[in-house]
């Protein structure tokens, strides 16, 4: 059935029966996540030091310098935006980001990312800036999972899944959730929010499952 037995679970693009319908996921399910978590405080150091520093981050959903998009970022803050700092994006390997921050790229170098030709990863430091709502919205696909390592959290900052609870990031606390459920995040403080997020393989898939999806996924990538 590929239909999702959850109607809260929309996926925009794909959907892969049978690999559990919970929205927040244990992250030590994936066998390396204990191993990211032990090195946050060295990633914290690198994402606050580009923080110390103007125009190291990009919009988070391309978007030009001062141009705005309600139906995504919202907020009553002075400049309400979300904004990155890519190490991958799309499949894409950032090389210059990676030499500046050489501490999480050794951290990213030594745990399974999932790789898709144009699609992934799409790793970064994700900055929620004071003030600012990202607008509720639901993800692309239930094979790969959202993981968040939250590295600066000032205070009232959450991961909200509608109709699942809200999750508020603890500094060094992992958390997963899967996003084709409709979710929304806020930063209600005057402070960046900064967090580790990256897109990983849903821990039920089996390898042979992992390679037949990137492989049906890269196929309808290069027929469109």
């Amino acid at each position: 059935d590929t239909t999702p037995a959850d109607p809260r679970q929309r996926p925009k693009f794909f959907y892969f029966p049978d690999l559990g319908d919970q929205p927040y996921h244990d992250p030590y399910r994936q066998p390396w996540a204990a191993q990211l978590q032990a090195v946050w405080p060295e990633l914290r150091d690198e994402a606050a030091a580009l923080l110390g520093e103007a125009g190291n981050f990009e919009s988070f959903l391309g978007l030009a310098p001062g141009e705005r998009n309600q139906n995504y970022v919202a907020g009553d803050g002075p400049d309400p935006a979300w904004d990155a700092y890519f190490f991958y994006r799309h499949g894409q390997r950032f090389d210059a980001h990676h030499a500046a921050c050489p501490r999480t790229s050794a951290a990213l170098a030594r745990i399974e990312l999932c790789h898709v030709a144009h699609q992934a990863p799409e790793v970064c430091f994700s900055v929620l800036r004071p003030g600012s709502t990202i607008v509720r919205h639901h993800g692309v696909t239930n094979t790969r999972l959202v993981m968040h390592l939250p590295l600066i959290v000032p205070g009232d900052c959450a991961l909200n899944l509608i109709d699942a609870g809200a999750h508020a990031w603890r500094e060094g606390e992992l958390m997963m959730f899967d996003d084709t459920y409709q979710h929304e995040a806020w930063n209600r403080t005057d402070r960046n929010r900064v967090i580790l997020l990256m897109d990983c393989w849903n821990p039920a898939l089996s390898a042979p499952e992992r390679e037949a999806v990137r492989l049906l996924i890269e196929a309808i990538d290069a027929f469109e």
